[in-house]
């Protein structure tokens, strides 16, 4: 009876998401526009540039994010730097940028009662950036701040090193924000030139979700985008890597504790084992709190997921920070190696389902998470399964998560950051899984 009304619950939140009326899709001017209705008072536009580090040379990393940062920090040809932040201030609205490892956004965010002036100063930036020396200069040398403080950082360091470890000579061993290296390096012509040939309507998915009209929309973006080039950057398709085989990689360094991040494979977004491996990573992270922090204090924050920001090349990830990292490592492969074996129990499922939908429909309550969550889903070759999310996950079974990551956690790329004497590595490197 209690997970029969926590179902009711979650319908009827997905409903309340959704609106009255459908999402639709149209073709405008040749560039894929998503629009969902909303009846809160927000308005969410989100501009999505398909390719993110396919896009750029390693040796760029970081142009896509620092071009759209010139883009939408450093004015325009019509409304200089404090007169187009003026009027954005004036009307609670907001333009900003965003570059992730497969994409990058462009977006907008203001209240209902200013949409026309708002769009008009969002087209403003799209379309006509000035392109301002000086203000270029101060922008790349935030980046670059940024940057270092990144390379500072532990996790973020981790993350970028592990990333560059699991995807050796691939797109994603680029960072998207780039590091301090490749950014000073960067000129103003440099990425003058590749905005220009970013702006592509085959590369563009617009999401807009608000309580705006149709008609209105078509004729805003006809007028703004209908004269921009066919093509953009030709985004080249990359094989999908498969861990077969464990493998460790460690840098040395003198912190307060030691960091790991594992990485593993995971289903293809839009296959029938993507849900599935969703659900079954998040009771794994759910086992690793419970093993490793409440009953061997190991830890204080022990994770594992499968990234929704991932596109082109999924994949899942344990991670751990501890003063003993032999212990930590045993303990999560010896979890996944149970799973494996015995698979998750009913009640892991049961439970699992409400928390799962919990939290994901909570992430969902503004319109600038439902027109992310929408754009992601486009660009990964359907946005409508983004509606049918309660259902795939209500449907379910044992077998199916047990079978899932069963197929894919077959090995881990770990990367290690600390103090590496205290490291054994055969125990990073001994089987899992069903072998």
């Amino acid at each position: 009876m209690k997970y029969k009304f926590l179902s009711l619950f979650f319908f009827l939140a997905c409903v309340s998401l959704q609106g009255q009326m459908e999402t639709v899709e149209y073709d405008m001017e040749g560039i894929k526009v998503i629009m969902k209705p909303s009846s809160k008072q927000v308005i969410s536009v989100q501009l999505f540039l398909d390719g993110g580090t396919a896009n750029y040379p390693k040796e760029q990393e970081g142009i896509e994010a620092l071009t759209l940062d010139v883009v939408t920090q450093g004015g325009t040809t019509n409304n200089p730097k404090a007169d187009f932040f003026g009027k954005l201030e004036k009307m609670g609205s907001q333009v900003g940028s965003d570059a992730q490892y497969d994409y990058a956004t462009l977006s907008l965010r203001c209240l209902k009662t200013y949409w026309d002036n708002s769009w008009d100063l969002f087209v403003d930036a799209v379309n006509n950036p000035a392109f301002n020396e000086d203000e270029f200069k101060n922008i790349q040398s935030q980046s670059v701040v940024g940057a270092k403080q990144g390379e500072a950082d532990a996790d973020t360091y981790l993350r970028n090193t592990a990333m560059n470890n699991a995807f050796k000579g691939m797109n994603y061993s680029k960072t998207p924000e780039g590091s301090a290296g490749s950014l000073e390096k960067l000129t103003l012509d440099q990425i003058k030139d590749y905005y220009k040939r970013l702006l592509g309507k085959d590369q563009m998915v617009l999401v807009v979700v608000g309580d705006v009209k149709a008609d209105d929309l078509k004729a805003k973006v006809k007028a703004a985008f209908g004269d921009l080039k066919a093509e953009g950057i030709p985004v080249k398709p990359e094989g999908k890597i498969f861990f077969n085989e464990s493998s460790y990689n460690e840098v040395e360094r003198e912190i307060a504790t030691n960091y790991m991040r594992g990485y593993m494979n995971a289903p293809d977004l839009g296959s029938e084992d993507e849900v599935a491996m969703k659900v079954a990573m998040s009771i794994l992270s759910n086992r690793y709190f419970d093993e490793i922090r409440t009953k061997r204090s190991l830890s204080y924050a022990p994770y594992a997921a499968y990234p929704s920001s991932i596109l082109g090349n999924p994949y899942t990830f344990i991670y751990v920070s501890t003063d003993k990292p032999n212990e930590a490592a045993s303990v999560m492969m010896d979890e996944i190696t149970k799973i494996c074996k015995d698979g998750f129990s009913k009640e892991e499922l049961v439970n699992k389902k409400g928390d799962f939908l919990t939290k994901h429909y909570m992430s969902m309550e503004t319109v600038s998470s439902q027109a992310g969550s929408l754009g992601r889903a486009a660009l990964s070759g359907n946005w409508k399964r983004t509606e049918k999310f309660l259902e795939a996950v209500e449907g379910l079974s044992l077998e199916q998560i047990n079978a899932a990551f069963k197929k894919y956690a077959k090995a881990i790329n770990w990367t290690y950051l600390g103090d590496t004497s205290i490291v054994d590595k055969d125990v990073f490197l001994k089987p899992i899984g069903d072998k």
